[in-house]
């Protein structure tokens, strides 16, 4: 498939003009005001996403599918039919920053988990809505925010005059670039099985897909968290990319490449 969504995307977000300034839920009379509730601002943004998903569709010649639940990977799948191989996943992913007390002004690395790696990675058909292998590409899009303490939850304004009402978030930012790309080596929550993404301040990193899989390919990141190990598991191979090299060293893959381009990038990180 030939569609470049990220290029797609941004061409359809600058042109959309799109006033992420959302005050509340409307009713026929009014206004009920939003919280800082993280699930619900994250369904909004999917929400704001999904037309704009649903038009590059339609304009390639291609068909879109939401998942049939929340725990069903990925939000959305493009595909020309259901016998392609080439489908497109697309995941939204939200969070919002936080800052050190000492130094307010500046927002703490932020991070995302984009999926489990103990259901499809190894058996291609859980908690997947079509087989795992007939996926040729996967996307995050993802946006940060700044949760507004001046916000209420849940008051009812009569009337359509919003001014004097405070959106729950400000200071949005996006990004949208492929999954493996933005991937890290750790899990995303020390008790879950879920894939953990880089860790940053500085969105640009996961617009210009900054993380270490970045350098050592799609493949690469598939054997690594195919082979993570599973939370409370009694046998580890490895828990980093340092020692996955030393697992493939062990079971007679070739590593040295590989850690030679870690080594790299590694050195560009932190010389950033």
């Amino acid at each position: 498939m030939s569609l470049d969504l990220i290029k797609e995307f941004q061409k359809k977000i600058d042109n959309s003009k799109i006033d992420w300034e959302v005050k509340g839920l409307a009713s026929k009379t009014g206004l009920f005001t939003l919280g800082s509730d993280s699930k619900l601002i994250g369904r909004i943004f999917e929400l704001i996403v999904t037309p704009i998903l649903r038009e590059i569709a339609k304009e390639n010649g291609l068909n879109i599918v939401a998942a049939e639940s929340q725990t069903t990977y990925p939000d959305f799948t493009i595909m020309k039919n259901e016998d392609d191989k080439e489908k497109i996943a697309v995941d939204i992913k939200t969070t919002y920053r936080r800052y050190y007390k000492k130094k307010p002004d500046n927002p703490r690395p932020f991070g995302f988990t984009l999926g489990s790696y103990a259901s499809f990675l190894r058996n291609e058909t859980k908690n997947i809505h079509f087989p795992y292998s007939t996926y040729g590409s996967h996307y995050v899009i993802g946006f940060v925010y700044d949760r507004n303490e001046k916000a209420s939850e849940g008051q009812f304004f009569e009337g359509f005059s919003f001014e004097h009402i405070e959106s729950p978030f400000l200071n949005v930012e996006y990004f949208i670039q492929e999954k493996y790309k933005i991937a890290g080596e750790k899990p995303g929550s020390g008790n879950t099985e879920n894939i953990g993404s880089i860790l940053t301040a500085n969105i640009d990193d996961f617009r210009q897909g900054n993380g270490p899989f970045s350098v050592l390919g799609k493949d690469v990141f598939e054997k690594y968290w195919r082979n993570y190990p599973k939370y409370r598991e009694s046998k580890i191979n490895y828990d980093d990319l340092n020692s996955f090299f030393d697992w493939l060293k062990e079971i007679g893959e070739p590593y040295e490449e590989l850690k030679d381009k870690y080594n790299s990038w590694l050195k560009k990180v932190t010389h950033n």
